[in-house]
């Protein structure tokens, strides 16, 4: 009888036990409520501020700075602004101490926005996803800084989270920067037409769905994506359709850079490639796979040697070529 009742009292510890564990988690997580409410209801106010009928040229003529003194402006006291508002709401909802979670939510809040961006996060998506994000800024604010919460080592674990996630998120960005790039070149409505790259970079591999053209920036590997001079001393590559008016040598009319379209007459130097010159660039004009090719190069700072040279080695490449892969 001793063994049983021993036996059946452990049972009922046990029972005692877990229900203790449970309700002292669910204690320890009631304080963080309110300030979840509280961060929930400021991003529903972001959500309707964003959806009024502003009259945002209006805005702009009356700002000294335009419209980008409007948005620096906005962006700068936004912050600020939900920062005071969450205090005043934080205090009327019973939360000490307000300020401490109000500026900590605030900062968080901000994080927030700053790693969703570096992740390409952006648009509709970002507005509509504010109450959550907000709720969990503030949840989060008050764990590390309301009094008898949490101890002092969440602050630590706070910042470590934050400092591993501005490098994760940024990998996320190039990430889906690179299968963003990836779909649009797919999406292309000419072939990807690409030269050898001998001692040259391509860059800005884009291509045209609405004028059906794709092109791209070869620059000398000694010259840098951030030259101001980077167009002149480069070679810009268009891939487009053949116009009506393409009847080389006398007419040779095509797309050249961003879809404009540029007639003169041309030399032949090679079967289906042509030379022109303009007042200040050499344009080399190759006919490959139906398609026209246009080699722009910067006059005397590319030598005519190697747009001869990538004219004859065009050939279709996939998409990982355009992409460093």
């Amino acid at each position: 009888m001793f063994i049983e009742g021993a036996a059946g009292m452990g049972v009922t510890v046990e029972e005692q036990g877990g229900g203790a564990g449970r309700t002292s988690r669910s204690e320890a997580l009631r304080p963080l409520i309110r300030p979840a409410g509280v961060g929930a209801l400021l991003g529903g106010l972001c959500i309707l501020v964003a959806l009024l009928p502003w009259e945002s040229d209006d805005f702009c003529r009356s700002e000294g700075w335009g419209c980008l003194g409007l948005f620096l402006t906005v962006m700068a006291a936004a912050p600020v602004v939900a920062t005071l508002l969450g205090w005043v709401v934080l205090r009327v909802v019973g939360v000490r101490p307000a300020w401490r979670v109000a500026g900590v939510g605030g900062l968080l809040g901000v994080l927030t926005a700053i790693l969703s961006g570096r992740v390409g996060t952006s648009g509709p998506w970002l507005l509509f996803a504010a109450p959550f994000l907000l709720a969990a800024a503030y949840a989060a604010a008050a764990a590390v800084a309301l009094p008898g919460v949490g101890p002092l080592r969440r602050w630590g674990v706070l910042a470590g989270v934050l400092v591993l996630m501005w490098p994760l998120t940024g990998v996320l960005g190039d990430r889906r920067m690179s299968e963003y790039e990836e779909r649009q070149l797919a999406l292309s409505q000419v072939p990807l037409l690409a030269p050898e790259l001998d001692g040259y970079r391509l860059h800005f591999a884009q291509a045209d769905t609405y004028g059906g053209t794709f092109g791209y920036l070869l620059l000398p590997s000694s010259v840098p994506t951030s030259a101001a001079d980077r167009e002149a001393r480069g070679i810009r590559v268009t891939v487009g359709p053949q116009l009506p008016g393409f009847a080389p040598p006398d007419a040779c009319e095509v797309r050249s850079g961003s879809a404009q379209r540029d007639t003169g007459p041309c030399e032949q130097v090679a079967p289906d490639t042509w030379r022109s010159h303009t007042y200040d660039s050499v344009r080399y004009i190759a006919r490959r796979q139906g398609v026209i090719v246009v080699l722009t190069g910067g006059g005397p700072t590319v030598p005519d040697g190697d747009l001869r040279a990538m004219t004859r080695s065009l050939e279709v490449r996939k998409t990982g070529f355009f992409l460093g892969k």
